[in-house]
């Protein structure tokens, strides 16, 4: 296993995290995920990824990745999505070293990660988007979504003000395969953002599905542990719908769901009296992708249902936004 980290801004306050498990040779490509953390915009973990990453490497991705990106002061939009634009380009511009199919990249995010991925999947294409995230083509889009009880219709800083982005409104024939999953109760981030994102793809003949809980509150559809509320009602977790996430992938992508046979090696041909051996295995010294840098251990109430207009952050509400179009 080899982890490498990307810085993808020359502050260094956007990050790649690259774990890459394949080891060569590649007999098949595998899918590939980078997750997108969590935090109200303020800050964001690497932990989050640990969940959706270690069930994704238990159905055969054989890279997993979680992107860190500038929060608080630092964060910008749409500068965010780009950088996540960028990710995925990195993923595709290493596929063949890493063993990557390039038509398998899923992006993943929980709250405001939803926002970025959601976001993400409706703006890859745009003109200038691609241009400041240097692709010509699709090299920065991704192959389908799984975004947890994000707050999808949302005011963002920009370099200049806070400008209000619908995505309900940029949903288009460009937008990704995407699964949904949140709690009904979920009193910080409505479910109503996510009921509204289902309407939205299907206006759009989008593929999705989704997993909506009657139990819970923010953030337990993403939870590894269930939590008992106070009233003695136990809370979802991710067990409950990754195996629906899967299937819905695996339909959309062409992910084969059947275990595959292991390639049997060739046996060379013996005479009378000889002792079989084992053909030498190939080896290939891994080598590291220039501008990466390997990680060291060290380094290791909102959206009601009647609003879902979200502020920025909580520390304010402006009606008036600048609408992104």
């Amino acid at each position: 296993m080899q982890v490498f980290t990307f810085n993808l801004n020359d502050a260094k306050t956007s990050k790649l995290i690259v774990t890459v498990s394949n080891v060569p040779p590649f007999f098949q490509a595998t899918p590939a995920l980078i997750h997108v953390p969590g935090g109200g915009f303020m800050f964001c973990s690497e932990s989050d990824t640990t969940a959706i990453a270690s069930r994704c490497m238990g159905k055969g991705f054989g890279v997993t990745c979680t992107y860190l990106y500038p929060v608080a002061k630092d964060y910008r939009f749409p500068q965010v999505v780009i950088d996540l634009i960028k990710s995925i380009k990195i993923l595709r511009d290493h596929s063949k070293e890493w063993g990557i199919n390039p038509r398998q990249i899923v992006i993943s995010g929980n709250s405001a990660g939803a926002f970025i991925c959601m976001t993400t999947g409706n703006l890859w294409n745009r003109p200038d988007i691609m241009e400041a995230a240097g692709c010509t083509g699709e090299e920065g889009k991704p192959d389908a979504m799984i975004l947890g009880f994000g707050p999808m219709f949302c005011g963002q800083q920009t370099d200049d003000n806070i400008v209000y982005v619908p995505n309900g409104k940029l949903v288009g024939p460009q937008t990704p395969p995407a699964f949904f999953h949140h709690s009904r109760l979920d009193s910080l981030v409505s479910v109503y953002q996510t009921i509204a994102m289902l309407d939205a793809m299907e206006r759009a003949k989008r593929p999705f599905a989704a997993y909506i809980s009657s139990t819970g509150g923010h953030g337990e559809t993403g939870a590894v542990n269930r939590i008992q509320a106070e009233d003695g009602t136990i809370g979802p977790c991710i067990d409950d719908w990754f195996e629906q996430a899967w299937r819905f992938l695996a339909n959309q992508l062409g992910i084969p769901q059947i275990p595959q046979k292991m390639m049997q090696m060739p046996m060379p041909p013996m005479g009378e009296g000889d002792v079989p051996t084992m053909p030498p295995m190939m080896m290939s010294m891994p080598k590291v992708p220039e501008g990466s840098v390997p990680v060291k251990p060290e380094d290791m109430p909102l959206g009601q249902a009647d609003n879902i207009h979200m502020p920025f952050n909580a520390g304010f509400f402006d009606k008036d936004f600048i609408e992104y179009e």
